[in-house]
């Protein structure tokens, strides 16, 4: 799942280059044509730039702003798979292994929603914390927080994830039910 800010990045380059292309395109078609390039003024462009140093302002700004642009996107690219993934121990240092931080979530919730008593729930990961909603039919839910804290660091146990997680739960009695 790409997140939002990465599509945003891919959309304002892609629109970037987009316009880029087809200024470049209508200066081609005008020249092909016998006219004189209609967006690009080559002639001052080029006397700027034989006029032009390494080291002038106007030269450096342009050459910052592609590297930041440059770096922008690496980053994004390098950030999605560590915040998406969760690392799971294998017990080799030679291997590797990750699961999807939604495929945890998941399993959480499947073993939360086989505990007698819980009707409901949501899980939620934030960082290293695992919080359960959950809520149950009984008028008085006694220990079940406690028995979905302890089947939760049970299952993230039996994963193996790499980092200890702190889970909270809290369990409400539905009401309005018989």
């Amino acid at each position: 799942m790409t997140s939002t800010r990465t599509r945003l990045l891919c959309l304002l380059l892609a629109l970037v280059l987009a316009a880029a292309g087809l200024t470049v395109l209508i200066d081609v078609v005008a020249v092909a044509a016998g006219h004189a390039p209609l967006v690009w003024p080559q002639q001052s462009i080029a006397g700027r730039l034989r006029a032009s140093r390494w080291g002038d302002i106007p030269i450096l700004a342009v050459a910052a702003a592609f590297a930041l642009a440059g770096l922008l996107l690496l980053w994004s690219s390098a950030d999605r798979g560590r915040r998406g993934m969760v690392p799971l121990r294998t017990g080799d240092e030679h291997v590797d292994a990750a699961t999807t931080r939604q495929s945890l979530r998941r399993a959480v919730a499947d073993e939360v929603g086989r505990i007698d008593g819980i009707d409901r729930n949501r899980v939620r990961l934030r960082g290293r914390r695992v919080q359960v909603h959950a809520s149950t039919p009984l008028r008085d839910p006694q220990d079940l927080p406690e028995v979905v804290r302890t089947v939760v660091a049970e299952r993230l146990a039996a994963i193996r994830t790499e980092h200890e997680y702190k889970v909270t739960a809290r369990v409400r009695a539905r009401t309005g039910r018989s």
